[in-house]
């Protein structure tokens, strides 16, 4: 039976009671339905709120970790002493008294030189030192950046963890980087995350920590989640996290399971945290509301059922009424109103409800009205934003455009509506580059880059642009839609940036690092045709005196103009001249093969130009240049062979007088090689006894008594037998042994002088009892002096070392003599005079060895406590022939005696230079002619005599 039957069958009362409870079913529905979706907008409003605090909070929670982290090193990088990087034993001793940064990293902290090879690390895992991170991505960007840089999240193989390494550059007092101090921290487990990430993200949802740029998955709550993420393109929404949005949104995964997601960036890590919550657990409280509510309107049915079979008999007649009002505002005859109450009570509740209906439809359309507020709400928000808007149809026809757009291009929207985004091309893409465009937009619905467009008043400007592609539910384009920003000032601030890195501040010059780039471009070049490169390293021959004497601000003058002068005589355009820093320049030049004297031709140009008058303020000074000169590809076939073969002549050339050029030799990498093999076996000679100390005797000239010596380094290599001094002892010193062959130098010469004292006439059972005596202020009878290395003055504790040494062994100071060079005095370093101190403090005295040979200022001695002047025998060879030689001796002489100082006479090697010398006065003589340099045996022997002798 069809249901219009079954109606009619029933009487009026029943048919009434069934429509009026349909009817009041029906509106609590659709309140209920209504209400559900205004609770449900109003708790959305409130979650998303409160849970992108959240992951705002936990972004700044990340950054300040991280920022922590960094100062951490930065401080710890500031107090590494640059002279350590070459003793990882002094590094490793540091690390591990610096406490405070190692609580922030929890797989240790290391330090890795500016050859990428790490040097020491906290704690030390095995396998840690002398590891290469050259090729590490947060070592790399440390070195190019000369900043503080964040590595991706990577297994370490030596804590055999998944870890972030954040790493600092190490820099000399030039400002130089010259190594990278890093550290590490665990993605899981650790206190870097610990702390931030809790337990478990309120509400039964999770937070998720990802690093955008290896789109990896780098801690969450839920452990099921890491693991890295979806490739580009595979989620278009995953791909918008990750391309910097921010905020809130309801997201649908392909199950169509929604969930609440907030986004927030941290700026110092580049790491995304994602929260995200269930809708099912978000919106549980408007689902339990609608059924309650639904659970209540079936009662109350049942009920008005009961209530409407029972008393409708008395009161049908005001249904008619209002059937018929209803019907005339139906019809539009009478304005909507409500219904007059009247009749029982269930009648006035149904008209009552029906009363509420009609109010509920005019509070939608209210509704209605307030969207349509807020869609022209959105639309002043589109023409106000600052950032340009383009939208268009799906033929690529301008549909719109907001003010900041017709502002960036200059044109009006009447002229740009129905065009093709076209008409701004600036011609500088291919047509490759749209293409790649247009795929991007077709594959992936989205295309985000630079690209350079054209105003209408023909200017090209840089823009960073993002196009999205707005589709149907069919998946059919509807729109594209453009957001764009102009970066014409950050490009022209990349540019200022560029030439600070590439070009030298003071002469405007290619700096080192541009120098490279340009080697490795003219090598390409002559690879590819018959073309030679010549490198030329030039430097000026003693900037440093015109430096130390006119001023650092003068010296800049000066380089500034040998820059100058250098870069005229080469092709712009086609060669380059570099300034390597300080007074050395390099220029790069690209030759034909047949061609070469050309190179000549420019050095000799170059080295005519530094040769002429530099006049700086009111000097006119006079300079030279030593030049080094190396061809590819006839001396190296690289860059780096280049650069070194370079440098390697340019030494050959000062060594030679300087005012000249050299071309490099195959004989100089042979040197270069002995030297760095003689290096390598000199690590080891200490520790091998390969070290001898020998002793020339100094002589009295008025008792022709020894009673002094000077103690000679000398070493025998097993196989090379006796090595000049003069060759080892600056490669000890280039290589940082100096120390701790002068510590063992000074220890033997500090027993050899104990065992000669106790010979000494103030000797008593071998002890001094001078100091009893009238002679107490006159010098020990008894000296040994020791050549002290101004490389001993700057690094390690030679003078605390050396005091000690005497104290433990009961050896007095008074029978040590210290012999230094002028240079050690020029710059009254602090550490070298609070060194010369230590020593005048308690005994030890003080000699100037080779006087006349360096500096030679006589403000030295009377500035400084200086016990004995050393002539150099370079015054002494030729003083009895030479009367100008004879008088500087004699001049020396008497005014060291003028000055309280004694004098000693170096390279004495006949009986008339030593008569020369007695007789004008001088104190000493020291050389072949008295006894030439001994082993420890033969000299103990020497002064092992007869008490009656």
């Amino acid at each position: 039976m069809k249901l219009p039957s079954i109606l009619r069958a029933l009487d009026l009362k029943t048919t009434i009671a069934i429509f009026t409870v349909v009817l009041f079913v029906a509106t609590i529905m659709t309140l209920a339905h209504d209400l559900k979706n205004e609770v449900r907008g109003n708790i959305n409003e409130v979650l998303a709120a409160q849970q992108f605090q959240i992951v705002e909070h936990v972004a700044a929670s990340l950054d300040e970790a991280v920022r922590l982290r960094i100062n951490a090193l930065a401080d710890t990088a500031s107090m590494v002493n640059p002279e350590w990087m070459a003793d990882p034993g002094r590094l490793h001793v540091f690390m591990a008294e610096h406490r405070p940064v190692q609580r922030f990293f929890d797989t240790g902290i290391f330090v890795i030189s500016i050859d990428g090879i790490g040097l020491a690390d906290v704690p030390n895992l095995a396998g840690r030192d002398g590891t290469s991170y050259a090729e590490s991505e947060f070592f790399r960007g440390v070195v190019t950046s000369g900043k503080p840089f964040i590595g991706k999240p990577a297994m370490d193989p030596f804590a055999k963890k998944t870890v972030i390494n954040i790493a600092v550059p190490i820099r000399n007092d030039k400002n130089e980087v010259i190594g990278v101090l890093a550290g590490g921290n665990q993605i899981t487990g650790s206190d870097l995350l610990s702390e931030i990430l809790p337990s478990k993200f309120p509400q039964s949802g999770d937070i998720h920590i990802i690093s955008a740029k290896e789109r990896m998955l780098v801690a969450s709550t839920d452990p099921r989640f890491l693991q890295s993420g979806a490739a580009a393109g595979i989620d278009p929404t995953y791909d918008r996290y990750l391309q910097g949005y921010e905020g809130s949104e309801i997201f649908s995964d392909s199950r169509g399971v929604e969930s609440l997601i907030s986004v927030k960036r941290a700026p110092n890590t580049g790491w995304i945290v994602i929260a995200s919550l269930p809708a099912s657990t978000a919106f549980k409280p408007t689902d339990t509301l609608q059924r309650e509510i639904y659970e209540d309107a079936a009662l109350a049915s049942v009920a008005i059922a009961f209530l409407l079979w029972v008393f409708l008999y008395r009161q049908l007649s005001p249904l008619s009424r209002s059937a018929a009002i209803i019907d005339a505002m139906t019809a539009g005859n009478e304005p909507l109103r409500p219904l007059p109450l009247e009749g029982s009570v269930e009648i006035r509740r149904l008209l009552d409800s029906f009363n509420k209906l009609q109010e509920q439809v005019q509070n939608q359309k209210q509704s209605l009205l307030e969207r349509a507020e807020q869609m022209r709400l959105a639309a002043s928000v589109f023409d106000g934003t600052s950032e340009a808007i383009l939208i268009s149809s799906p033929d690529n026809r301008i549909v719109s455009v907001n003010r900041a757009f017709c502002a960036m291009t200059g044109y009006d929207q009447t002229e740009l509506i129905g065009r093709n985004p076209k008409l701004l091309k600036s011609g500088r893409h291919d047509r490759a580059f749209y293409q790649e465009m247009w795929s991007s937009l077709n594959n992936v619905g989205q295309w985000h880059g630079e690209i350079w467009n054209r105003r209408k008043s023909g200017e090209i400007y840089p823009e960073r642009i993002t196009i999205s592609v707005l589709y149907d539910e069919d998946r059919k384009v509807l729109r594209y839609i453009a957001i764009a920003a102009d970066i014409t000032e950050q490009k022209e601030a990349e540019a200022v940036i560029w030439r600070q890195a590439n070009y030298d501040l003071l002469t405007n010059l290619p700096n080192r690092r541009l120098l490279q780039e340009r080697v490795r471009q003219a090598l390409e070049k002559a690879r590819q045709s018959d073309m030679s490169v010549a490198v030329l390293h030039v430097d000026l021959d003693h900037f440093n005196e015109v430096n130390d004497t006119l001023g650092q601000v003068c010296g800049d003058k000066m380089i500034i103009e040998a820059g100058a002068r250098i870069s005229s005589c080469v092709e712009e355009g086609t060669d380059t001249v570099a300034h390597l820093g300080g007074d050395e320049f390099a220029v790069v030049l690209s030759v034909p093969s047949a061609s070469l004297p050309r190179i000549e031709q420019i050095a000799s140009e170059i080295l005519r130009g530094i040769a002429q008058p530099f006049s700086i303020g009111r000097e006119t000074v006079y300079i030279s240049a030593s030049i080094g000169i190396t061809v590819y590809p006839n001396d190296a076939v690289d860059m780096a062979g280049l650069l070194v073969n370079a440098s390697q002549a340019k030494q050959l050339a000062k060594n030679e007088g300087r005012n000249q050029y050299c071309h490099f030799t195959e004989s100089m990498r042979e040197t270069a090689q002995a030297r760095m093999q003689l290096t390598n076996e000199m690590r080891g000679a200490l520790a091998a006894n390969q070290f001898e100390v020998y002793y020339q005797p100094i002589v009295n000239l008025a008792t022709g008594q020894t009673v002094k010596a000077e103690a000679l380094l000398r070493w025998r290599h097993p196989v090379r037998g006796l090595v000049s001094p003069s060759e080892f002892i600056p490669i000890a010193e280039e290589a940082g042994m100096i120390s701790e062959i002068g510590d063992w130098v000074f220890k033997e010469v500090a027993l050899m002088a104990s065992r000669w004292c106790r010979r000494c006439r103030f000797s008593v059972n071998g002890n001094c009892d001078k100091a009893e005596t009238s002679e107490a202020d006159s010098p020990c009878q008894y000296q040994i002096s020791v050549n002290k290395s101004p490389r001993q003055f700057f690094t390690g504790h030679t003078d605390k070392v050396w005091i000690e040494y005497l104290h433990q062994h009961n050896i007095r100071s008074s029978c040590i003599v210290i012999e230094i060079t002028e240079g050690l005095l020029l710059d009254r370093h602090p550490e070298v005079m609070e060194k010369l101190d230590a020593f005048r403090d308690i005994g030890i005295q003080v000699a100037l060895d080779d006087f006349g040979t360096g500096y030679s200022a006589m403000s030295y001695l009377k500035k400084f406590d200086i016990d004995y002047l050393k002539i150099d025998q370079s015054f002494v060879r030729d003083i009895v022939t030479d009367p100008s030689d004879r008088a500087i001796a004699e001049a020396v002489i008497a005014m060291a005696h003028k000055l309280g100082m004694k004098v000693v006479a170096e390279g004495v090697e006949t009986i008339e230079q030593r008569n020369l010398l007695a007789d004008a006065g001088c104190d000493y003589g020291q050389g072949y002619y008295f006894a030439k340099p001994m082993p420890a045996a033969q000299f103990e022997r020497l002064i092992v005599r007869p008490a009656t002798q």
